[in-house]
């Protein structure tokens, strides 16, 4: 069954908006019963939360490939834990920036556009946590023809650097490599300041698992690029592995879920499939995100707001 509304970017920025803006402000406000927070403190977590949303919003209006996936993970209820900290604000950088990366070929009149914008996300996101510079790979793909290699690394190869310089900097990296995660965040590898339904956990595997094997219309990228992409995910899981095996005792707790899904929209970008045509219909699962978040925005806020 094809779902040709579902198809277009405004679908699910508005679907991401609607659906996460409740969970989100739930859970902003349960990460420690008996506090209220300051003025101050509320502000900063809405700002956050605003940010957060805004750049999702963003990230799906603006990607020509993987918008279920990219969806999926802002939607993923460990994301819109994190989005009142600053782990939501990288996570969703990362995500603009692969949207911003997805269109094949990298064509067009807001090419310049798209690649200044990827860059400058990527570079935010270094500066916050310099662990995940390998997210500046992205800026290399797609791979261009052996005859216009040059061309394309003259071109690349500078904004790849760019994107690289905040880690380069190490006043700044070491500390954001010792940021402490968000007052409230929870506990545990999901991070979630409330225990996760059963049946909401089987339905987001059910969610994830699906699509990966029923939807395999469209090409995907060249294997060249989806090795370097992936590689690059390794790679950024290994420095963040290391940076905590190497933090000193006492600092902040072990390594989470929520650490890794910056490096999430790589391995994004490396398997989302093109489209056939012109047609941009979806088949039914693909909303499997969709129906996943929708109870999540009804059941997450009546678990954290219940007495």
């Amino acid at each position: 069954m094809n779902l040709t509304f579902a198809g277009d970017g405004r679908f699910w920025a508005c679907a991401f908006l609607g659906l996460g803006l409740p969970v989100c402000l739930a859970l902003a406000w349960v990460g420690q019963p008996g506090e209220t927070p300051s003025a101050l403190d509320a502000f900063v977590r809405l700002a956050r939360i605003a940010a957060f949303l805004s750049l999702g919003v963003a990230a799906l209006a603006v990607a020509t490939r993987g918008r279920a996936a990219l969806f999926a993970l802002l939607c993923w209820p460990a994301s819109l834990a994190a989005a009142s900290g600053p782990d939501g604000l990288v996570l969703a950088l990362a995500a603009l920036a692969a949207a911003l990366l997805s269109p094949r070929p990298m064509t067009g009149r807001y090419r310049p556009a798209r690649l200044a914008g990827a860059t400058l996300a990527i570079a935010l996101v270094v500066l916050a946590r310099p662990a995940c510079a390998p997210l500046a790979g992205m800026l290399l793909v797609p791979f261009p023809p052996p005859g216009r290699l040059a061309r394309t690394c003259r071109e690349r190869l500078p904004l790849a650097a760019l994107a690289l310089l905040p880690a380069l900097l190490p006043a700044l990296s070491a500390a954001s490599l010792g940021t402490p995660h968000p007052a409230g965040a929870g506990h545990g590898p999901m991070a979630l300041p409330v225990p996760l339904p059963g049946f909401l956990s089987g339905l987001w595997a059910v969610a994830l698992l699906v699509p990966l094997v029923a939807l395999r219309r469209g090409p995907l990228p060249p294997r060249a690029e989806r090795l370097w992409l992936s590689g690059g995910a390794l790679l950024g899981l290994w420095l963040m592995v290391g940076a905590q095996a190497l933090a000193p005792a006492g600092g902040p707790g072990g390594l989470q879920i929520r650490d890794l899904l910056p490096l999430a929209p790589m391995p994004i970008l490396a398997f989302a499939r093109g489209r056939i045509g012109t047609a941009a219909a979806l088949r039914w699962p693909a909303l499997l995100p969709v129906l996943a978040a929708a109870l999540d925005a009804v059941a997450l806020p009546m678990i954290a707001l219940r007495p």
